[in-house]
C-alpha cells in the first residue's frame, strides 16, 4: 500500500516536479538579478504547493506504519524494520526513508515538520 501511495504521488506531482527542475535550471543560468528574484519566488510557490500535496501522503504512510506496528510483536518489528525497542517516535525516520524514493526527495526537516510530535525522535 505504501508503495502505491508513493507511485501515485509521483505520478500526480510530475508536472510540478518538471516545472521546478526547469525553473531551477533557469535560475542557475541567469545573471539578471530581477529575473533571478522572480524565479526564486516562483520556485518557492511551487515548492510549497508540492509540500502541501505531499503532507497528506506522508501522514497516511505514518499512520499506516503505526497501525502495522501495533499488530506486530517486537520480534516481528525487528525482522521487518531491523529495529529493536521500536516505538512511535521512529515512524518519522521510516517515513523520511520512504520519501527518499520520490522523484523529488524532501529534506529530513520538511518531513519531520509534517509529522505529529509523537512520530518524531526526541
Amino acid at each position: 500500500m505504501i508503495r502505491e501511495l508513493i507511485i501515485s504521488f509521483d505520478y500526480h506531482s510530475g508536472k510540478t516536479v518538471k516545472k521546478l527542475r526547469k525553473l531551477e535550471l533557469e535560475k542557475k543560468d541567469t545573471t539578471d538579478k530581477e529575473k533571478m528574484h522572480k524565479l526564486k519566488e516562483e520556485i518557492q510557490i511551487l515548492q510549497q504547493d508540492y509540500e502541501s500535496k505531499l503532507k497528506p501522503v506522508v501522514l497516511e504512510i505514518a499512520f499506516n506504519i503505526e497501525s502495522q506496528m501495533q499488530n506486530m510483536s517486537d520480534d516481528e518489528i525487528f525482522e521487518k524494520f531491523q529495529i529493536k525497542n521500536a516505538n512511535s517516535s521512529i515512524i518519522g525516520e521510516c517515513v523520511y526513508n520512504i520519501c527518499q524514493k520520490l522523484e523529488r526527495q524532501p529534506s529530513h526537516k520538511i518531513i519531520l515538520e509534517m509529522m505529529p510530535e509523537r512520530f518524531r525522535r526526541n
